[in-house]
Formats: C-alpha cells, sequence, structure tokens
C-alpha cells in the first residue's frame, strides 16, 4: 500500500507505522515549505524496496544537489512551527468560510463537521494547510481569485504564502468549475479573513 503523504508531511502524519508499505511526499510543498525547491523522497517499510530505490535513484540520476539539499535542510527547521500556524490560520478561515452562504462543498480533515475528521484526528498530528470548497460558477471563482490581495493564484500548495487555484481550469479533474483549492500560508489570520471576505462581496457585486 502507498500513500502519499505531501499534505500533511511526515510530521504531521507517519503512514508506515500505520501499516503502509510505502510513503512518498513531494517536499516542494509543505515539507520545506518556502516555495524554492522540486524536491521529494519515499519512505518505505522493507529495507529490500529501499535498496531498488537507491539503486534506481542512482542509474536514473535523480540525485539532488548540495544546494538543495542545504536549502531542505534549513527549511525542516521550521517545519513543525509552519504547520502549528498554517493549522489555526485554516481553521479560522473554515469556520470563516463556513458562514458564507455561497461557499459550497467546504471540506478540511481538521474541521470537526468534516467527514474526514474522526479519522484524521486519530492518525494526524496536523491536518495541513489545504482547504476546498466551492462557488457557484467559474465567473464567480474567478473575480474572487482576481480580488484577493493577499492571496496568490498559485497550483502549488504548502509554502508560508496563502495560494488559491480554480482547480477545473486545468481540465482533467471531475470537479466543478467553481472549485477552488486553497492553500493556508503563515499571515495574520485576521488578515487572511478579512482580505477572503472582501474578495468574496467584491465577486458578489461586480
Amino acid at each position: 500500500m502507498v500513500v502519499d503523504n505531501t499534505t500533511p508531511t511526515c510530521l504531521g502524519q507517519q503512514p508506515l507505522l500505520l501499516g503502509a508499505d510505502f510513503s512518498l511526499s513531494s517536499d516542494t510543498k509543505a515539507t520545506t515549505g518556502h516555495n524554492d525547491l522540486v524536491l521529494g523522497h519515499v519512505s518505505v517499510r522493507d529495507s529490500s524496496w529501499a535498496e531498488k530505490l537507491r539503486g534506481w535513484r542512482t542509474q536514473m540520476g535523480a540525485v539532488p544537489g548540495p544546494m538543495e539539499v542545504w536549502l531542505a535542510r534549513r527549511s525542516l527547521a521550521t517545519l513543525d512551527v509552519r504547520l502549528e500556524r498554517q493549522g489555526k490560520n485554516a481553521l479560522a478561515i473554515v469556520e470563516f468560510l463556513a458562514s458564507r452562504v455561497e461557499v459550497d462543498g467546504l471540506r478540511y480533515p481538521g474541521l470537526p463537521s468534516d467527514p474526514a475528521y474522526p479519522i484524521a484526528s486519530r492518525q494526524m498530528r496536523f491536518y495541513g494547510p489545504v482547504i476546498s470548497f466551492a462557488l457557484a460558477s467559474q465567473e464567480l471563482a474567478e473575480k474572487f481569485l482576481q480580488g484577493c490581495e493577499l492571496v496568490f493564484e498559485a497550483t502549488s500548495f504548502g509554502g508560508v504564502q496563502t495560494t488559491a487555484e480554480r482547480r477545473a481550469r486545468w481540465g482533467g479533474d471531475t470537479v466543478p468549475e467553481g472549485f477552488i483549492r486553497l492553500s493556508v500560508g503563515c499571515e495574520d489570520a485576521q488578515d487572511l479573513v478579512a482580505d477572503l471576505q472582501q474578495a468574496l462581496d467584491k465577486a458578489h457585486r461586480e
């Protein structure tokens, strides 16, 4: 069994201890968290698989350079602090979004009313920075994103800067046209909520 552990990171959830055979992560995202690396890792339960992976990595040349490793090591020093702040900010944002009638399909595993919360609360230390929700249309979602002043449009996630995107713009994902994936950063929570509020209000006025 393989688990993509990118969103919670190895600090927020440890799949191998929960019975998985492989745990993989795009460390480009929350693990390093500064949007300045393309990096990832695989952890395995069986050491024989580790040897096979090392052999493949060596033969294919997928070995990070010293600068990339140094940047990743630097980032790990703040991982705990970043995840804690992102989690608190995410809860503040989902509580706000839950109060808005135009927001549909709000999901975050750290929200007690979320269907995933019973399992997530048992096995996760941090719930990660990613929130998803939908607005009524592509037009409304795009107006909302354009109206944000602190939230930048980007397809990656997990950085210290809050980002969001309308996922359906890429095609292929079976999500509504107004579906938004929002990655919460480490800014002030009140500032973020205020920005989202004015962007939603502005989108409805236009």
